[in-house]
């Protein structure tokens, strides 16, 4: 019989015991049964492994996973007073040694598997059991691929229908402020990440398209987006005054024009544990630009419809030669003064920083929301060539930067070092994470299905 004293595992080890009981039914350390149906994708902070489904009975359950040597390791390093972790769905320790189920900082418990009971003492790797793990040594590239491709398509016509269900009138999406509103919308969420999603498209229903448009001059837009998001130094009790010109005039301009809103507030934003150069301030200072570039040369649009137009203009003229480049270039922005050098008011850097909107940024926002976009109004304007034009973009936009999934996926799938991927394939990957494994339908996965023995 294997015990603590004859065997010291990491944490990392457990873990690894954890992703490959696929499959198994084990008992938990108050007799539940448990079935790992997905374990879940490696999370770098908070919880170990997020998006994990498990099966306790007959409903599936999914949420996070947390791993742990011991399971008092759980108290001892603080996570009961961690709404971080909230979303546990199950406890997993190699041994139990605190005889209790595990307390949420919401109150609520979650059961215990203790590995090592589970596993009738026997604290060895198993097998992989994931039916598509190391899917190259079971189908051709050729097909991997085509898979992958259908797969980003689909993902790509889903965002499409959200895109379509969002215009209240599509019979005047064209000119319509709504369509408009539609899709800076998409850029604000777009430009939020994750942890700033919801602040950003709250943003962009106090400050809406009809009447950022109108305002003349990048700084006025910029002063009125940031007062509005509560994110200016004399909003900030915090914030170290930041003696600047340009700091000074937006605070002019925000205090002349604040009674037209209801500002949100700092406490609202994930400000903390964010790389620099995605701090909302920056991305929102970034948005101004757009709107410079783009609603100043079509002044003659109604409001609420000049980045539209500008950026339909865009996709439509990219040139058959280098389109993805140019439609980098038609969205990438650099930034001037004051924005130079700094990722946040009073926070600069030795040298200039980075650009405000950089490729990396930029594909993301064509892939995900400018494309799926022009699709829906191509589809909504019965113009076909315009859904061929955005279709074809999209199959052929190169590899994006990875992601937590799709980093995931490919250490899943096997796929690291694969070349030619594009950023269609990489769609594909996340498609199939989010509709099939945290789900829990490996049954149902094209993946699975393909390579499924007759």
């Amino acid at each position: 019989m294997v015990t603590r004293k004859r065997i010291e595992l990491t944490e990392e080890q457990v873990a690894r015991v954890w992703q490959q009981v696929i499959g198994r039914e084990l008992t938990g350390t108050e007799g539940q049964r448990i079935t790992v149906v997905y374990p879940g994708r490696i999370n770098g902070n908070g919880p170990d492994f997020r998006d994990a489904v498990i099966a306790g009975g007959p409903d599936l359950m999914r949420g996070d996973v947390e791993v742990h040597t011991r399971s008092g390791d759980w108290y001892r390093h603080g996570h009961h007073r961690d709404s971080e972790y909230n979303n546990i769905i199950l406890h997993v320790a190699m041994w139990h040694d605190c005889h209790s189920a595990t307390l949420l900082q919401s109150g609520r418990t979650v059961p215990v598997l203790g590995l090592a009971q589970a596993l009738q003492h026997q604290a060895y790797l198993l097998p992989p059991r994931l039916p598509c793990f190391r899917v190259l040594h079971r189908m051709d590239r050729t097909t991997l691929t085509g898979l992958l491709k259908a797969a980003g398509e689909e993902r790509f016509r889903q965002k499409a229908m959200r895109f379509q269900s969002e215009i209240l009138r599509p019979d005047m999406f064209i000119t319509h402020p709504a369509a408009g509103q539609v899709l800076y919308r998409g850029m604000m969420r777009a430009l939020g990440y994750s942890k700033n999603t919801k602040p950003f498209e709250e943003l962009s229903s106090r400050v809406p398209l009809t009447s950022l448009e109108p305002e003349e001059g990048l700084t006025r837009r910029q002063a009125l987006l940031l007062g509005t998001a509560g994110l200016l130094p004399s909003q900030r009790p915090c914030l170290a005054a930041a003696d600047d010109e340009k700091v000074h005039t937006l605070e002019r301009i925000w205090r002349s024009i604040r009674s037209r809103v209801e500002p949100m507030s700092e406490r609202d934003w994930r400000l903390s544990h964010i790389y620099p150069n995605n701090s909302p301030v920056r991305r929102i200072v970034a948005q101004s630009y757009l709107l410079e570039r783009y609603c100043t040369l079509r002044c003659r649009e109604p409001a609420g419809s000049r980045l539209m137009a500008g950026l339909l203009e865009l996709v439509q003229e990219v040139p058959a030669q280098g389109p993805h480049r140019a439609l980098a270039d038609g969205l990438a922005v650099t930034g001037d003064g004051y924005w130079q050098c700094h990722f946040d008011f009073g926070a600069s850097g030795r040298t200039r920083t980075s650009s405000l909107l950089g490729n990396g940024k930029t594909g993301e926002i064509l892939v995900n929301v400018l494309l799926p976009f022009f699709f829906t109004l191509g589809k909504l304007a019965g113009r076909p060539d315009l859904m061929q034009k955005t279709m074809e973009l999209h199959h052929s936009y190169p590899k994006l930067a990875e992601n937590e999934i799709t980093r995931h996926m490919a250490g899943q799938l096997g796929l690291e070092g694969l070349s030619g991927l594009t950023a269609c394939h990489q769609q594909g990957l996340i498609h199939i994470f989010r509709d099939y494994c945290r789900e829990g339908r490996c049954s149902s996965c094209p993946l699975t299905r393909e390579t499924r023995p007759a």
